[in-house]
């Protein structure tokens, strides 16, 4: 039966244009003053060359939009109606038919406004005035006397700080200063007729292996009875009378499944459906997934110093994961597929978690969803990041009802593993000298910074605390600062020592914090993708336009810096993206071997970044246009549930096995060093029995053994399978004269086949970009292995295009 109250969306028939012009032009809502005028082809397309400069007058000009719909008597005839914006970009000011109906000033807001008595039959018409965020930046610093510290927003004025806006529409270092305006989540009319349900929420009073006790509670406007049925046979439907605006209601599941992150069970979820009834039928429905699941994040004192872990239905689990940045400059051009991809990616890496970073935006129902769906716990921040912000009662206000909100939508989610109130605030307070940058007069930084720790320690934590009572806040990460080692042992870090530090790549072996929240270090796209963005004269490390897509001061430098200390001299530009990428991953996988080790000490590991917002040189493993870098490849290898890794020693290699496996595995362990035509001068071989959820060290490499060889590899093989394999140079490439492997490629059974006669470092394969990405690249191939590589989804047509090269063929001769 369908519900009395109706929802519908007004997504049409809308127009807009810059205030003080004369013609309205065609509008997509949701959408952006950008992306409608690039649409009417009055800008050119801003991710392509040197295009940026020229749009700055966008974000300092008003923008009016406007619609028309039409009201039935029907619907005025319901109990109540009302205009639902789920998201207006930022500060905007609203009129239903002439009169004055809202004026909104929060990005991450959802205004409801009852307009039942200002509507009327037929034709309304809404009109929407966006105000310049930057003018009004302006206004709020001169009023001020004094700047914020927001050091990657790129206005003068730092007008991000003022405005509840995401951050890094102002500009950061790796993305551009597009700062947007316009109706970016839907809007609705919804009529009420006999009431609605406002929210419909859970919690998990009880779980274990016989039966779970879910608490379901439901907020109504109006009265009647509310049901709450299951999709799953067997759980039994539960009625209960609604009054005094809610209702409550008790579940019990008998022989519960749990919902587990990825690479530990079953993502499982249950789907409730509440549906508000009264004896004339149906008045509205809401519908809910349940994960069952106990999520514990451990932060206490401990023998080493302070612990940063989480436990999931009772086990200790190693975070393996990145951080995630909005997936574009303008979030209505994420599209549903692109968010199925993104989680399609993370799975396929073997990650278990992405943190979503408080410099972007609070994500999509969908986006949240996928998460729930695919098994990917969310670290969540609130949008605040990298710098102070005013603490006056209209802004705690603004933000107060902000975070009530996301806390309200969010909470639902099993995936929500815990909640952070800022990013790298508290550090950037103890560590980044903003009184001397920012020439605070005696006494106001203290000011700020009381305000600051009021808003996050008090008004945030509060609101977690009365909305979400069960999740964990942390008021701002990190809790540790890189610059000191002392800090490793408590809390969870962001180590920038091998990037901004400038360290050596091996730096991240001996740096290892309980949990690692951030690191990084940057690479080029593809030169597929930067084809894309540029023209041919462009495509020259430094050039104009690529300055412009490479946000970091001294990201070439370092990039190049470091390249060629780990391989030599690239052939040339393509060479140059491609040792880029290799030398990115390769310090990554340092990293992520030293953290794994060091498992149950540290336990997670989180590297900067997943994905880009658009066409940039940057720290992605995922280029903006969809294609893995090396270190995503490299990411799935090493984030595998069982790998093998080598850990350089006084006297040799000592031979880690690190399994998340649930299970116990009895295996055979093989170890040989080689050189570079397949001719071993040292074999090892012993049964292991190798526990689940654990790290240890199983044989120890002589250094005897590998003093004048090339290569040390390493097998983990179970009844005839192998488990995991660790390939390592036992030199810096750039030392070593690498023959030509003789590669050859071909298609077959819907797979790339490659063969190499040598040793081949690093092999590249190339197939047309519309078939997407492989479920390997960038591997190094043994003498005389063959292997297939199939697409990571779907098959290649048998005369699919195939290239194939590796390290040989990408450095000039020494």
């Amino acid at each position: 039966m369908t519900p009395a109250t109706t929802r519908r969306a007004i997504d049409s028939g809308w127009t807009f244009r810059q205030f003080g012009q004369d013609d309205w032009l065609p509008a997509q809502v949701p959408g952006s003053n950008f992306t409608d005028l690039w649409r009417a082809k009055l800008i050119e397309d801003p991710y392509f060359g040197d295009v940026e400069p020229r749009l700055e007058w966008i974000e300092r000009a008003d923008w009016e939009y406007r619609c028309t719909f039409d009201v039935t008597a029907d619907e005025l005839a319901g109990d109540g109606a009302a205009l639902v914006f789920d998201g207006l970009d930022t500060l905007c000011d609203v009129r239903l038919n002439d009169a004055a109906l809202l004026s909104a000033d929060n990005m991450f807001r959802t205004y409801r406004i009852d307009v039942r008595d200002r509507l009327r039959i037929g034709a309304n018409e809404l009109a929407l005035h966006f105000r310049s965020p930057v003018r009004y930046g302006e206004a709020r610093r001169a009023a001020d006397g004094f700047c914020y510290p927001a050091e990657n927003d790129k206005t003068v004025a730092r007008a991000s700080v003022h405005v509840r806006k995401a951050p890094y529409h102002f500009g950061w270092d790796w993305g551009p200063k597009y700062i947007t305006a316009g109706v970016w989540r839907p809007v609705w009319l919804d009529v009420v007729r006999r009431g609605r349900i406002v929210d419909l929420q859970y919690r998990i009073d009880a779980l274990d292996d016989a039966q779970a006790v879910v608490t379901f509670d439901v907020e109504l406007d109006g009265s009647g009875t509310v049901e709450i049925a299951c999709d799953v046979a067997g759980v039994a439907p539960v009625r209960v009378a609604a009054g005094a605006g809610k209702a409550t209601a008790r579940v019990v599941i008998a022989a519960p499944r749990r919902w587990w992150p990825n690479g530990l069970g079953d993502p499982f979820l249950y789907r409730f459906t509440a549906t508000l009834s009264d004896d004339a039928g149906v008045i509205d429905r809401a519908t809910t997934r349940v994960g069952l699941r106990t999520i514990r994040v451990r932060n206490e004192p401990d023998a080493i110093g302070e612990c940063f872990e989480i436990e999931v239905n009772g086990r200790r689990t190693f975070m393996k994961g990145a951080n995630y940045i909005p997936s574009d400059s303008f979030l209505e051009r994420v599209t549903p597929g692109r968010y199925r991809q993104l989680f399609r990616d993370a799975v396929d890496a073997n990650m278990n978690m992405l943190r979503v970073w408080g410099g972007g935006t609070y994500e999509s129902d969908l986006f949240h969803d996928l998460a729930d769906e695919h098994g990917i716990l969310i670290w969540q921040d609130f949008m605040f990041s990298c710098t102070l912000y005013p603490f006056d009662p209209a802004f705690l206000a603004n933000v107060a009802e902000e975070a009530r909100q996301q806390i309200r939508r969010l909470r639902r989610h099993p995936s929500l593993a815990l909640w952070c109130g800022n990013n790298e605030v508290a550090l950037g307070v103890a560590h980044w000298n903003w009184p001397t940058t920012f020439a605070y007069p005696d006494g106001l930084f203290d000011r700020l910074v009381a305000g600051n720790r009021d808003l996050f320690e008090r008004v945030l934590r509060d609101l977690v605390a009365d909305h979400d009572p069960d999740r964990f806040y942390m008021a701002s990460s990190p809790i540790g600062f890189w610059n000191d080692p002392a800090d490793d042992v408590r809390g969870d870090s962001h180590y920038w020592g091998v990037w901004h530090g400038e360290e050596p790549l091996d730096a991240y072996a001996k740096r290892i914090p309980r949990f690692m929240s951030e690191y990084g270090f940057q690479s080029y796209p593809d030169i597929a993708s930067v084809e894309r963005f540029t023209d041919p004269a462009d495509r020259v490390v430094g050039s104009d336009v690529l300055a412009l897509h490479q946000k970091h001061p001294r990201g070439d430098a370092i990039i190049g810096r470091f390249l060629r200390e780990h391989y030599g001299q690239p052939r040339d530009f393509a060479a140059f993206c491609t040792l880029s990428q290799l030398t990115q991953a390769d310090g990554l996988r340092i990293a992520f071997e030293a953290h794994r080790r060091a498992m149950p000490y540290c336990m997670g590991s989180l590297y900067w970044q997943f994905n880009d917002c658009f066409p940039a040189i940057s720290w992605s493993s995922i280029d903006y246009y969809g294609r893995w870098k090396a270190l995503h490849y490299q990411a799935a290898r090493s984030f595998a549930p069982l790998i093998l890794s080598a850990e350089a020693v006084a006297d040799g290699f000592d031979i880690h096995i690190i399994s998340d496996r649930v299970d116990t595995v009895d295996a055979e362990l093989l170890l040989e060093v080689i050189d570079y035509d397949g001719v071993a001068t040292w074999r090892w071989q012993a049964p292991v029995t190798i526990t689940g959820n654990h790290a240890a060290v199983f044989a120890r490499v002589p250094a005897a053994a590998a003093s004048d060889a090339k290569l040390l590899i390493g097998r983990v093989v179970s009844d005839g399978q192998e488990l995991a394999r660790y390939v390592r140079m036992l030199a810096d490439p750039v030392n070593c004269r690498l023959p030509d492997p003789a590669l050859h490629a071909w298609v077959e059974d819907g797979a790339v086949v490659v063969r190499a006669e040598r040793f081949a470092r690093a092999v590249r394969i190339v197939v047309d970009a519309g078939h997407g990405n492989l479920a390997d690249n960038y591997f190094d191939l043994l003498p005389g292995e063959e292997r297939h590589v199939p697409l990571r989804h779907g098959l290649l047509p048998a005369d699919a295009p195939v290239s194939v090269s590796s390290m040989v063929d990408w450095i000039e001769p020494a």
